[in-house]
């Protein structure tokens, strides 16, 4: 089996050391091998959480497949790479794109938060510092002079200020002030990422425009734009408001304000989440939902929705959603629209992001675990019936649909009567417990389809300290993918087996010196830290002759190595 994965734009989610987390084609991550830890479950706890990205894969050129999901979720892979399911065991278990449709896969409840969290804004990291003065009333400690103008040395001393491309940022106090040259409106350098701080945003990023020295957003909600101004009101910034017959528009006039939130969130019809963001506190997070759906959302009792005629916004939505624990779906449509604020007819494709809470129909079943609540109830040593009444069923019926899997899904309310029964009677029901409040949700596969994309392909190892993890997060939406490259650890000694299947629908004629396969060596920089063999209880050491997988003694199946 030739493993392949992703093609090169198809973006996965990782976490780096230089710009926190963000979304990243997977061909630049593997080629320039990036530093990375990527977002991943754990198949013994299905916790969620960040892992170190261990290796990078170059595969061969292969077909693209489109994997579509119900809610939306869309990823391109080869049609022989994996996706995860539960088995009848409610072990993780992988499936073939090939294979995958209609079946229920593993996506995000919850994305982890930031292992370096971010609760302010540093206005240096979004000016331009050959257009900026900064102002420190007991000094700099340090100014480089000696690219300043002749004579202003001694303007700068008198002001308590210097040009921000003469102090070394590393020396730099935190609370100096920014204004640009000729300007006397201020800011501090950290603004504080507030509640208050992500509604703004979010609101503009949904209304808003902005030019070199000016903010504008209108609506027909006045308490809306009341809330705008007064976050800028205390910051001292000049605002202005206009009224005509149907909108109110709100200016705030300010280039260093527009530096820093176009800096940000961009200017035009391509305005987004920064992906710093995900970076930021959770509460912040949460008042930028809300500014967006101000701004150009629909509320509902059972649900809110977020319209954008910009994918990649819609895209990073759903991922938003997903960090604050709701559930999301999106889909489109062509449609045309008039746009007030700009007083122009817009026609084009709209983008629909629905975010509700974990109540949703959408998030509430799960593949059913049959085998494994066959056990528990053995375990408890109950019938059929008396499961039945205990779980205040009619008839035993009710236990036996699931058992002998007269449905593919089953309710999480209902897994959870199941749950709570056995374990009302002093059975262990760790796992059920993993899948009901775990990090993980499941949505049905709608489709699986051919592309004319034949392209290189892709790969991130995610196995840290040799434990198996094998997962990482990407594709619009959010999907978790598997590792599915063939590597032979350092330390190995043995046959390697070679397998091959073919997945077409023609026989293939092989004749003796037909070249099938490839090997390839990679030297080591260093000793392995823990290689192959004796010592990891390694299953296939020393082995002779072809051997069949031995999955089933890894632990996170059941297995204890």
């Amino acid at each position: 089996m030739v493993h392949a994965s992703l093609p090169y734009d198809e973006e996965v989610f990782l976490w780096t050391p230089a710009d926190g987390f963000g979304f990243y084609e997977i061909g630049d991550v593997v080629e320039n091998e990036r530093p990375a830890r990527a977002v991943a479950f754990d198949p013994k706890t299905l916790r969620v959480s960040t892992h170190r990205v261990t290796d990078y894969i170059t595969n061969p050129t292969q077909r693209i497949y489109r994997v579509t999901l119900d809610s939306g979720r869309q990823v391109h892979v080869t049609k022989d790479h994996n996706l995860f399911t539960l088995d009848r065991d409610g072990g993780v278990t992988r499936i073939p794109s090939e294979d995958a449709e209609g079946a229920q896969v593993m996506v995000p409840k919850q994305l982890p938060g930031s292992p370096t969290e971010h609760r302010s804004i540093d206005v240096l990291d979004h000016v331009e510092p050959t257009e900026t003065t900064l102002y420190a009333t007991d000094g700099f400690g340090f100014v480089d002079s000696a690219g300043m103008a002749q004579g202003s040395e001694r303007h700068y001393d008198a002001n308590g200020s210097a040009p921000m491309e003469a102090v070394p940022k590393i020396t730099m106090p935190d609370d100096v002030e920014v204004a640009f040259r000729q300007s006397d409106y201020r800011l501090p350098r950290e603004l504080p990422l507030t509640r208050e701080f992500g509604w703004m945003l979010g609101f503009y990023i949904a209304e808003g425009s902005a030019r070199r020295k000016q903010i504008q957003v209108a609506n027909t909600e006045r308490q809306y734009l009341n809330r705008f101004r007064e976050f800028f009101a205390q910051y001292d910034a000049s605002i202005s408001i206009r009224q005509t017959d149907n909108l109110t528009r709100l200016t705030v006039c300010s280039a260093l304000w527009s530096a820093v939130v176009r800096s940000l969130a961009g200017a035009g019809s391509e305005k987004t989440i920064p992906e710093s963001a995900f970076g930021w506190p959770r509460d912040t997070l949460e008042g930028l939902l809300e500014g967006l759906l101000d701004g150009d959302g629909c509320r509902r009792d059972e649900r809110d929705t977020f319209y954008t005629a910009n994918e990649e916004l819609a895209n990073k939505v759903m991922y938003l959603a997903a960090r604050l624990g709701k559930v999301g779906s999106l889909y489109s449509r062509e449609r045309k629209q008039y746009i007030e604020m700009s007083d122009v007819e817009w026609e084009g494709e709209m983008w629909s992001v629905d975010v509700s809470g974990e109540r949703h129909k959408r998030s509430q079943y799960v593949p059913v675990p049959s085998d494994y609540l066959r056990e528990l109830r053995k375990r408890a040593g109950l019938t059929m019936d008396e499961a039945a009444d205990l779980m205040g069923y009619s008839s035993k019926s009710s236990i036996s649909n699931v058992e002998n899997e007269e449905y593919d899904t089953i309710k999480r309310d209902t897994l959870r009567r199941f749950c709570d029964a056995y374990g009302g009677t002093g059975v262990e029901t760790t796992r059920l417990d993993q899948i009901l409040d775990g990090g993980v949700r499941f949505e049905e596969v709608v489709s699986v389809e051919e592309t004319e994309r034949v392209e290189p392909t892709y790969d991130l190892e995610v196995q840290p300290n040799g434990e198996a993890i094998e997962n990482f997060l990407g594709g619009r939406g959010g999907v978790f993918l598997s590792n599915t490259a063939g590597l032979c650890d350092p330390g190995y000694n043995g046959q390697i087996t070679l397998e091959l299947s073919n997945l077409g629908t023609a026989p293939v004629a092989l004749s003796p010196g037909m070249r099938i396969s490839q090997l390839t060596f990679t030297e080591l920089k260093s000793p392995a830290e823990r290689p192959y063999g004796e010592e990891r209880g390694s299953k296939y050491q020393d082995q002779e002759g072809p051997q069949a997988s031995k999955i089933q003694g890894d632990r996170e199946f059941g297995g204890d190595q």
